[in-house]
C-alpha cells in the first residue's frame, strides 16, 4: 500500500515542476435545435435545457422527425386519414413512418369546428352586412386611435424593409401595413390553435369543407417538411393561418418570401411577413401600382337598391353615374371599369367606387367590409405618418 501511495505522488511531483503538461481543455459541444413557434419562431438559436458553459461550439441541428409503424391519437383508426396518409406517400414520397408520428400527435379541436360552421345546422336567413349600422360597427373593430398609433410606429420601425418590398414588388407600403393592421393588429393577437391539429380536425369532420382543408393540409405537410419545421409548434387561426401576415399553408409555399435574406422564411417576423404579403399582392392580386384603390362617390337617396354591388361588380363610371352618383374627386385620373361597393350606415348607405386593387385587397379576404377596413386603415395610417414626421 505505501509502495502504490509512493507511485500516485511522483505524476504529482512532475506535474508542479512543469515536466509534464496538463492536456489543453477542449471547447464543449451543445447540440442546438433552430425551432420555431408562436413566441420562439424569431429565427432565434435555442438551446434546450444545457447548463450554460463558456468556450461553447454552437451546431445548429434542422429537426428530424421521428417515425412510427403505428398511427395513434384523435384520429388513430380514422380511415379519411389514413387515405390522405397513404395519398401523401405515394404522390409526394412522403416518409409513411413520420407522417404516423405526426399524426399521432394531434389532438381533436373542436374550437376550430365550431368556430368553422362545421355544427351548424342552419344558415342565417339574412347577410348581417346588410342590416343598417353594420358598417359602422364593423369599422369601429379597425380605425381605432391605437390601431393607427401602432400602424404608425410599425412604419417607423421597418421603414427600410417597406421600401425595399414597395420597391420591388410595387405596393405602397401603407397597404402592406394596412393588411398586418386588420389581420393581427401588428402581432398583437397571431392565434392560439394547433395549426396542425385545426387542420386535421377540419378536413377529417367538416364534409362541406373537405377538399379545402384537405389541401391546406398536404400543403402544411410539405412546408415543415421543406422547411424542417416541427409540426406541432405553430400557432395560429383556428381555419389554419398563421404568422403577421396570416399566411395560409398554400399561401406561404406560393407566396413566402425570405426579405431580410437569413437563410429561412419566417412569418412571425416583419421582414419576411412584409416582403410575403407585397409578394402575394403582386402575384395573386395582380396589384398594379399605376391606379388607385378606392373612391367614395355621393348619392342622393339614403338607401341603394339599383344595381348588384360588391367587389366582383364591374360597370363603366358613365354608367354608375347615369344613375345619380357622383365621384368625390377626380379619382387620381383613373377612368376605366370600377366595382360598386355598398357599406350599409345607420342613417344611409355609402357608396364606393373600388378599381382592380381594390380587388387585389379582396383576394387576401373575399368580404367588401374587409377590403374597405385595409384601404381605410392604411390611408389614415399613411395620412398620420406623413403628419409627424
Amino acid at each position: 500500500m505505501k509502495r502504490i501511495k509512493g507511485l500516485t505522488l511522483i505524476p504529482l511531483l512532475l506535474l508542479s515542476t512543469g515536466c509534464i503538461q496538463k492536456p489543453p481543455k477542449q471547447p464543449q459541444t451543445t447540440v442546438i435545435y433552430n425551432t420555431p413557434s408562436e413566441t420562439v419562431d424569431q429565427g432565434i438559436v435555442i438551446d434546450y435545457g444545457q447548463r450554460p458553459v463558456t468556450d461553447v461550439t454552437q451546431i445548429v441541428v434542422p429537426y428530424e422527425q421521428p417515425r412510427s409503424r403505428y398511427l395513434q391519437g384523435s384520429y388513430g383508426n380514422n380511415y379519411k386519414l389514413k387515405n390522405f396518409i397513404n395519398m401523401m406517400a405515394r404522390k409526394h414520397h412522403y416518409d409513411k413512418y413520420k407522417l404516423n408520428a405526426i399524426f399521432s400527435t394531434v389532438s381533436r379541436d373542436p374550437q376550430a369546428l365550431e368556430k368553422i360552421g362545421a355544427f351548424r345546422t342552419s344558415k342565417p336567413t339574412q347577410s348581417k352586412a346588410t342590416l343598417p349600422g353594420s358598417w359602422d360597427k364593423y369599422r369601429g373593430n379597425f380605425l381605432t386611435e391605437s390601431r393607427i398609433n401602432k400602424g404608425v410606429n410599425f412604419w417607423r420601425e421597418n421603414v427600410n424593409y417597406l421600401n425595399e418590398a414597395s420597391q420591388r414588388y410595387g405596393v405602397a407600403p401603407e397597404y402592406i401595413i394596412g393588411i398586418i393592421g386588420v389581420e393581427t393588429n401588428f402581432g398583437g393577437y397571431t392565434g392560439k390553435h394547433s395549426i396542425l391539429n385545426a387542420l386535421t380536425s377540419i378536413a377529417l369532420e367538416f364534409p362541406k369543407r373537405e377538399k379545402f382543408f384537405q389541401s391546406e393540409l398536404e400543403n402544411y405537410l410539405l412546408m415543415i417538411r421543406d422547411e424542417k419545421l416541427p409540426p406541432q409548434k405553430i400557432k395560429g387561426s383556428y381555419a389554419g393561418a398563421f404568422g403577421l401576415s396570416q399566411f395560409m399553408p398554400s399561401s406561404f409555399r406560393e407566396y413566402a418570401v425570405d426579405l431580410d435574406q437569413d437563410g429561412h422564411i419566417n412569418l412571425f417576423t416583419a421582414a419576411d411577413a412584409i416582403g410575403s404579403i407585397a409578394n402575394y399582392f403582386k402575384g395573386r392580386g395582380k396589384w398594379n401600382n399605376r391606379i388607385p384603390v378606392a373612391m367614395k362617390t355621393y348619392y342622393n337617396k339614403p338607401r341603394f337598391y339599383g344595381l348588384p354591388t360588391g367587389f366582383k361588380t364591374r360597370y363603366t363610371q358613365s354608367h354608375l353615374k347615369s344613375l345619380g352618383m357622383r365621384p368625390s374627386s377626380n379619382f387620381y385620373g383613373y377612368k376605366g371599369k370600377v366595382s360598386l361597393i355598398k357599406l350599409s350606415r345607420y342613417s344611409r348607405d355609402e357608396l364606393w367606387w373600388g378599381t382592380a386593387n381594390f380587388h387585389a385587397i379582396a383576394r387576401y379576404n373575399p368580404q367588401d367590409y374587409y377590403a374597405m377596413a385595409v384601404h381605410q386603415l392604411a390611408q389614415a395610417i399613411r395620412k398620420a405618418y406623413y403628419k409627424r414626421r
